[in-house]
């Protein structure tokens, strides 16, 4: 029985041998396999980087435009190689690579070929080749290359930047933005754009060798607000800048002379005085030729109640109000000239028997910097804040609190630190306009509408403006500075040359207005020197305009000195607030706007200056400005001047 016992416990020798030989050839088959795959995942990663380079390389040589403008210069930017030329060695991610190229002329066009080869894991050369063919067409802008291939292109929104590659090489010689980044120039035509020791963008062709200077890129510049009273929890490490294309966006703020990097980790920057503002700053760098968007994102995605506001909250401009929107676009805009149009310009159907000039979407010049540095404009800055769901129109920016917070308040103005913010479109007509063809193309001075939400239809607004006057040089040159603009913004009408009949001056106007499908709602406004002479009222409101329309006559214009006074109204509750009446005390005119937040009144005619009162009516509450609800003015000069008006439930309420 012992016996027995024994033997049945454990393994013999022989049995272990055997399993311990079974395990080693398993474990050496895992390892093999590993090391294969290893190996494998490896190869593809050269091999991607490989073909991304390649691609690359031809990319920038169909961008010759920015170095050829002949013929001539085309085949002399790409002379014919005898083999494959042109070696250029490229640090990349995953080892180093060399890129060689072929050039042969065939007739009109270029055979181009561009070989990347590098040496394997396994010390092995690799080898990737990508071709294609390569022909002049001259550099102008056109507008629709479809059907009309024998025009040259517009430029392409990406712009003349490409996204960087590799990283600085040792000992490199920066020159630091003072934001984070920095830039580098090799000694070729490349300027590059470096972030750490990264080259994340670099703008081809930017320096040339006869100019001695390098162009630089385009730069908008700007700073994000978060309303620490609705997002108290949200940090500046969780807001991303985001600009559309081939662009880097760098976020940091500075405090004392130290300028600090905003990164993930970031928990706090700069806050305002009382707390109500948590801020840092942005730049986004991108290309001559761009086109597109600079967008903010929250780390986890943005929630319905996630709302940023831009725009100007202080301004009586319709047009300047502000909006809910998580990106700001740029865009010019080019029509293209046809004599065979009453309009000069293409033309195009709107599907409803009416007409719409055709505008093509065009980018902004090298080396433009948003803001003009040196200047009063404001920063393309961002708010954040929540709000409820449902809260999706601007006027929420105001009513909801996030534009004018106590520490917002500047001169006793709320929402005056944002005075100035550009909305959700940004025109970059005339002076930010990239160069092109203006035999082909033309320019307004502004932009008539949003490109980036365009009408479904165009109405003309026309009719007649006429100051009775006595004929002199004085009032001739009074009158030749009237002009006209509708609430969509200025540069929409167009005023004729002032004629006299023996008793008034009389030029006819015309402004365009845009239907998004609802008809038109909105106001024509005449324009003019307030020191010297007024239009009463100086104002028409227009209420679902959907054909053209005329005979809306400014006829009691006249000269003389006036004041005319406009401002908003802030409601800082979402109390539905509203003025529902203005009257002048000297017997001037006064109109209402924006549904009675905005108002605009013109005195009768002065001399020197001007004293009297506005009287206002309310749909509720008070004025902080005057809990009278009369707005006295003494030894006012004419001309315009602005007075904004703030509303509450009750005094307690007021800023």
């Amino acid at each position: 029985m012992c016996f027995f016992k024994l033997k049945n416990k454990g393994f013999g020798l022989i049995e272990i041998l055997i399993t311990l030989g079974v395990l080693a050839i398993g474990v050496l088959g895992v390892a093999a396999l590993h090391s294969t795959v290893t190996k494998q995942s490896q190869e593809n990663k050269a091999r991607s980087e490989a073909f991304a380079i390649a691609q690359s390389r031809i990319e920038e040589m169909r961008n010759y435009t920015d170095s050829a403008s002949t013929p001539d210069q085309f085949h002399a930017l790409y002379a014919d190689t005898t083999g494959y030329e042109n070696s250029t060695s490229i640090a990349g991610v995953s080892t180093v690579f060399t890129r060689t190229e072929r050039i042969l002329t065939s007739g009109e066009q270029k055979n181009i070929a561009v070989a990347v080869n590098w040496t394997s894991s396994d010390s092995q050369t690799r080898n990737i080749n990508l071709s294609t063919e390569l022909g002049f067409v001259s550099p102008r802008a056109v507008g629709d290359t479809v059907r009309e291939r024998s025009e040259p292109l517009v430029s392409a929104p990406t712009g003349r930047a490409r996204l960087g590659e590799g990283v600085l090489p040792e000992g490199a010689v920066t020159i630091s933005n003072n934001d984070g980044t920095a830039l580098y120039q090799d000694g070729g035509n490349d300027l590059m754009l470096v972030s750490g020791e990264q080259i994340v963008l670099t703008l081809t062709n930017a320096c040339q060798a006869d100019a001695g200077t390098c162009l630089d890129f385009v730069k908008i510049r700007g700073r994000v607000y978060i309303d620490k009273v609705s997002q108290p929890q949200l940090t500046p490490g969780q807001v991303y800048l985001v600009a559309s294309d081939a662009a880097f966006c760098a976020r940091y703020y500075t405090a004392g002379d130290a300028i600090n990097t905003v990164t993930a980790a970031t928990a706090s920057t700069i806050s305002t005085a009382a707390g109500d503002y948590e801020y840092f700053d942005y730049t986004c760098y991108i290309g001559g030729g761009w086109h597109g968007n600079v967008g903010v994102l929250l780390a986890g995605g943005l929630r319905q109640s996630d709302k940023i506001c831009v725009g100007d909250p202080v301004s009586a401009n319709p047009w300047e109000a502000p909006i809910i929107a998580t990106r700001r676009s740029y865009r010019g805009m080019l029509y293209k000239h046809n004599a065979g149009n009453a309009s000069g310009r293409e033309e195009m159907s709107d599907g409803d028997g009416g007409t719409l000039i055709r505008y093509y979407s065009y980018g902004v010049a090298d080396s433009t910097e948003l803001p003009v540095p040196n200047t009063d404009e404001q920063g393309h800055n961002f708010v954040l804040g929540s709000m409820p769901t449902a809260a999706t129109e601007g006027s929420n920016c105001i009513t909801q609190g996030v534009m004018v917070r106590a520490d917002a308040t500047i001169d006793g103005a709320p929402g005056g630190l944002f005075e100035g913010i550009p909305r959700d479109f940004y025109c970059l007509n005339p002076a930010f306009l990239d160069s092109y063809d203006e035999a082909v193309f033309g320019n307004d001075s502004h932009c008539p509408f949003d490109p980036t939400n365009p009408p479904s239809t165009r109405h003309i607004v026309s009719g007649l403006i006429s100051v009775l006057a006595a004929q002199s040089s004085a009032n001739t040159a009074l009158v030749s500075n009237v002009n006209a603009l509708t609430s969509d913004g200025v540069g929409n009408c167009l005023v004729g040359i002032f004629a006299y009949d023996g008793s008034k001056y009389n030029a006819n106007y015309a402004c365009d207005v845009f239907d998004w499908g609802n008809g038109w709602n909105g106001f024509v406004r005449v324009t003019y020197d307030a020191s010297g002479m007024s239009c009463s009222p100086n104002q028409l409101s227009f209420s679902g305009i959907n054909a053209d329309i005329s005979t809306n006559n400014f006829s009691n214009c006249s000269p003389g000195s006036f004041v005319v006074i406009s401002g908003t109204v802030t409601t800082p509750n979402p109390n539905n607030r509203y003025l529902t009446s203005a009257t002048l005390s000297d017997g001037g005119a006064c109109t209402l706007e924006n549904g009675g937040l905005a108002y605009s009144c013109v005195t009768s005619g002065i001399t020197g200056t001007w004293n009297g009162t506005i009287s206002f009516g309310l749909s509720g509450g008070i004025l902080c400005n005057s809990n009278s609800r009369v707005i006295t003015f003494s030894n006012v000069a004419p001309g315009f001047l602005t007075r904004n008006l703030v509303m509450t439930n009750n005094a307690s309420q007021c800023p």
